[in-house]
């Protein structure tokens, strides 16, 4: 294992081949500081690269028991210095406990909602990218034997968010700061225990709310609902070229918004049943041609 500084107040961890963070040399003295290093993990995203971490951050507890938050990231996040450091602040300001980087839209990515959105500082969602996740010291603790449950990347990016005390107001992307995944997604298929065959875990990637740009708080739930929808709407219309995957994403929140709130995952028993949707499956928003030349060039 790489050694890290004895002293700091934040961790980054990464596997063998993992890219440093870049900039580290210019960054200020000033602010909190953090450390990064690399795990003798596999290097391949996927259930046994989880189950050796939980068991190396279960055997090691030196490595992050001295640190208030940790940023754990696939060897093919590519992401800046001053772009940690802006990770940890928001997450300090914003109370969060559990979030990610937004990913770039050249990015590869397992769910849309995880994808950069401008008009937020950071977006409360239901889906995290395990590529890049990020915890408090205390929630990590809380989060290890759940991974080690269900350790397929898949899993946790839903199930983590679902577990929350507060599902809709606790996990998020923190639009503020980008990362480019440059590897695929882990393509073994997850395969779901019985009791999880349904319930909060299994809905449609959505944004649940956040802190806008301009500093407005903003909710699904809550007589703020037109604007959250505005905004996610029109964030994400900035990265795309055709009107109608922002018309499905729209349709896809407003529906949503109209039933209650998730109730958090309980794991120790079944979940209740859900009703079916009244309305068919909607596609994913797709990676839009303008940052994708090759696919637009192949159309």
């Amino acid at each position: 294992m790489t050694p890290m500084t004895p002293e700091r107040s934040d961790v980054v961890l990464t596997g063998p081949t993992g890219i440093e963070p870049t900039g580290r040399d210019t960054l200020p003295e000033q602010g909190v500081p953090w450390a990064w290093g690399r795990l003798p993990l596999p290097a391949a995203a996927g259930p046994a690269r989880w189950t050796a971490l939980v068991g190396l951050l279960t055997q090691h507890p030196a490595l992050w028991q001295d640190a208030e938050y940790l940023l754990l990231l696939d060897d093919d996040v590519r992401i800046s210095a001053a772009d940690v450091s802006t990770l940890f602040r928001l997450m300090r300001e914003g109370g969060l406990s559990l979030a990610q980087p937004s990913l770039s839209w050249r990015s590869h990515f397992s769910d849309p909602a995880t994808l950069h959105n401008p008009s937020f500082v950071l977006r409360h969602t239901n889906r995290l990218d395990a590529a890049a996740l990020a915890f408090s010291r205390e929630a990590l603790q809380r989060a290890l034997p759940l991974i080690q449950a269900l350790p397929h990347p898949e899993q946790i990016a839903r199930v983590l968010p679902a577990a929350q005390a507060i599902p809709w107001q606790t996990a998020a992307v923190v639009d503020a700061v980008q990362v480019e995944r440059t590897a695929e997604p882990c393509a073994e298929p997850a395969v779901w225990p019985e009791e999880l065959a349904e319930g909060p875990h299994a809905e449609p990637g959505t944004t649940w709310g956040g802190l806008s740009i301009h500093g407005d708080l903003v909710s699904l739930f809550q007589t703020t609902r037109e604007h959250c929808l505005g905004l996610v709407a029109a964030g994400f219309a900035a990265a795309v070229q055709e009107p109608q995957p922002i018309g499905e994403v729209f349709l896809q929140h407003h529906l949503r918004s109209l039933a209650p709130p998730p109730e958090p995952l309980r794991l120790g028993q079944a979940p209740a049943s859900a009703p079916s949707p009244t309305h068919p499956p909607l596609p994913v928003l797709r990676r839009s041609p303008i940052v994708e030349p090759a696919a637009r060039d192949a159309a």
